[in-house]
């Protein structure tokens, strides 16, 4: 099996997820960015019980607005 190679901007997922699985120095900093992305994820889902909102209302209120 060849190594991946090191994927450009515009990378899917699944190429992002084959180059980070064959480079195992990656994986401190990639487990690192999960983290930090479900963490924002939750702090959003919160936010909007908190409000007593839908997390699809804020999003489509969102868009609406332009943002």
């Amino acid at each position: 099996m060849t190594r991946a190679g090191k994927p450009g901007p515009n990378a899917t997922l699944r190429e992002a997820l084959i180059y980070v699985a064959c480079h195992p120095r990656h994986w401190p900093g990639f487990a690192a960015l999960l983290v930090r992305h479900l963490a924002g994820k939750v702090q959003f889902y919160v936010m909007c019980w908190r409000a007593g909102y839908r997390v699809s209302t804020v999003r489509r209120l969102a868009r609406e607005a332009g943002q």
